[in-house]
Parts: C-alpha cells; structure tokens; sequence
C-alpha cells in the first residue's frame, strides 16, 4: 500500500503525523511525505520518505502579513478565526497543491492522510479517486473555521475540474482524532467518521539532549516552561521564567529552533536555557508544565500525567488552555494576564494542591488506552487498502 502524507510545515503539524507514518514503514507500507523543504530533509534524514512541497512556515506567515496587515489589529482570542482560513486556504494550499499534485499523479498512492489545515491533499486524492483521511493535530477545529477554509480553496476544485467538497474534503472518509475523548465537544455534525488515534512523540537525533541536572533525582521539582515554536512572546517568557525560579524548583526553558537562549539574559543556577529539547526526554522527569497550550506540548504533558498552566499566544492554544481549567488539571492565563506573582503562585499550587496531577493522571490513562499508530495503521489498510 501506498500513503502520500501531506503536511504544514511547522513542526506542530508535522511531529502528530510522525508515528502514523513510521507504523506503515514498519508494515512494509511505502509512504511519501510531501510538506515544508526544510522538514522533508528532516523528515529524510529519520528514514522517512519526503518531498519538499508548498510554502515554508516563515515565508507564509510573511504573506499573511503583507496581505493582510489588520492581522496585528484582531484580538490574541479571535486571531485564529481571522488567521487559519486565510493561511492555510489562500495562502498555503494553492502552493501546495501546484507543488505536490504532479508528485503524486507520478507517485500513485492509495491513500492520502493529511493533518487538518493542509487542504491541498483532500483535493489531491479527490483528483487521482482515492480516499483522503485527516489526521488531527490537536483538538478538533471548529466547523465555522474549517467551512472558512474550504471557501478559500473552492477556486482550486473548480479549478481541477471537480465540485467543491463541503469543509474542503477534510471530513468525506475518516478523521483521526487524537485527543482525548473526555476533552472534545460532545457533538461534531460535521465530522463523518472517526477513529481515535493515541497522541505519540518524535525526537530527532538532532535535538538537543536535555541536561543531566534536569533527569537527576535530587527531590527538587523540575518544571518545563516553553512559550512554542511560532508564536513566543518575548515579554510574556520573561514573566513566566521570572516567576517560576523564584520557587524552590529546577528550570528548563526552550525558546523555540529559531529563537535566542541569550535574550533571556542571565539566569540563575536552577535554570537551563534551550533552543529545542524532545519533550520526550525531559517530561518524564517533570513534576508541572508551563507552556503556550499548543497541542504537541498540551498533549504530550497530558499524556505524562503533569499539571499545566497554560499562557496561549494564538492558534488552537485558546481551546487548550480553556480545556485545562474546565478539566481541573490546571490554569489558564490570558496575554494580558501573564504576571510575575500570577504565575509563580499558580505553579506553587500545581506542585502542592494534588487535585491537579490527580486530574491529570485520570487524562493520561484515557490517552494511554486509545489505539496506538500501529494498530490504526492496520485499520486503515483493512479499510482502504
């Protein structure tokens, strides 16, 4: 069986996808990656087959910018609504779809998985006749942001010659859902068929290895703190940074690939400064979390059973911080609200008040028994192959 995956480029919409992929390589499958230049020759170079296609991450959210200015002017609550339709609809795709499409006629997959805001491979599969499964990457997105997007994207099926699919095809055959079932909305009209997939990590051999301090047990606890990969506010980092070493803890502190572990400035003995560290290395060793909310680092704490506080920039964070409260597994603090004293007493209640890490332990034994990528890759072959 042959599966063309298609992605975003950055890094919170590629890892989600990574264990799907590696299980169909293990089956003896043959996958075909096509996203970003910068993260195929990621991607190749940990054994996975992939094809630089469509537009890098900084150069699209430049066009986002230059095209649409007002951009700065909508509310951090409200950028998502405004930003996901135009980024990924009429931005990305048509990049994507010119770039990718003659690859895959050549190519002659059986099935294309897409994560849920690259719109260029349901339309791909549509124009070759094979199924298109979404693959989330994160919480479900919201029906008016997707029905948003599919409007972009319309001209490109009309365009192939095609009708356009309601919600741009992401839903016509089967959604991957990789969140835990007691976080999502109860009802979903517009999502056909889902099967649910456990969230699962990927580290590159060349990310930074966490510092031996951090792994150690010395009974002092170990909180990670990362404002993301995209969307880091500088000023809101220094508050989180501020207030949480000021605890009787140890620091670990990521910046993001493209960020300066030096504009922190100096820190303290009990912190470490990093650009990127696989979570997977360092969460194990966690006793709390303090991040942006983006799915990835939302998931993979959850799937540790660690309390969190959440500081949301933008994108699905929102959801994800509003998730953590309603949940009980710890609290949300919007831009405006990211002060040195808030933060530091909201970690000292995520390390002392156990309601919080019970919370989260309950989330950790769903996440634990929802399928794994090996077994939902068998399911799609049976289905689709």
């Amino acid at each position: 069986m042959r599966i063309l995956f298609t992605s975003s480029p950055g890094w919170g919409h590629v890892h989600p996808l990574v264990p799907l992929a590696q299980a169909f390589l293990e089956r003896g499958d043959e996958v075909l990656w096509g996203t970003g230049a910068d993260s195929a020759r990621r991607l190749v170079a940990e054994g996975i087959p992939a094809a630089g296609a469509g537009l890098e991450a900084q150069v699209a959210m430049a066009e986002l910018f230059r095209r649409y200015p007002e951009v700065h002017d909508v509310a951090p609550a409200s950028r998502s609504d405004f930003m996901f339709p135009r980024l990924f609809g009429t931005i990305k795709a048509p990049a994507m779809f010119a770039d990718l499409a003659p690859v895959a006629r050549e190519w002659s997959p059986d099935l294309v998985v897409s994560d849920t805001a690259e719109f260029a491979g349901p339309l791909i599969a549509a124009t070759l006749g094979i199924p298109a499964v979404s693959h989330a990457f994160g919480g479900l997105l919201p029906e008016p942001r997707v029905s948003a997007a599919a409007e972009a994207v319309e001209v490109l099926w009309k365009e192939a010659g095609l009708d356009p699919r309601p919600y741009g095809g992401m839903y016509d055959h089967l959604y991957l859902d990789i969140f835990p079932p007691s976080l999502q909305p109860a009802e979903r009209p517009h999502v056909s068929a889902t099967q649910l997939l456990r969230p699962g990590a990927f580290a590159s051999a060349g990310d930074e290895v966490t510092p031996e301090w951090a792994t150690s047990s010395t009974g002092t606890p170990l909180v990670y703190v990362t404002l993301g990969t995209v969307f880091s506010n500088d000023a809101a980092l220094t508050a989180v940074v501020e207030g949480v070493r000021a605890l009787d803890v140890r620091v670990v502190v990521t910046v993001g690939p493209h960020g300066d572990p030096a504009a922190l400035g100096v820190q303290p003995s009990n912190v470490h400064v990093a650009r990127y560290i696989p979570q997977e290395q360092l969460l194990p060793a966690c006793a709390a979390v303090v991040s942006h909310g983006g799915s990835g680092t939302f998931l993979a704490a959850l799937a540790a059973g660690l309390p969190q506080a959440c500081v949301p920039q933008a994108a699905d964070q929102f959801f994800n911080a509003a998730a953590a409260v309603r949940s009980g597994i710890g609290f949300a603090f919007l831009p405006d609200e990211v002060d040195v004293t808030a933060v530091r007493g909201a970690v000292q209640l995520l390390l002392t008040e156990s309601a919080y890490s019970a919370a989260a332990r309950r989330i950790s034994t769903e996440i634990a028994a929802m399928p794994d990528a090996r077994t939902v890759a068998g399911a799609l072959a049976q289905l689709f192959g």
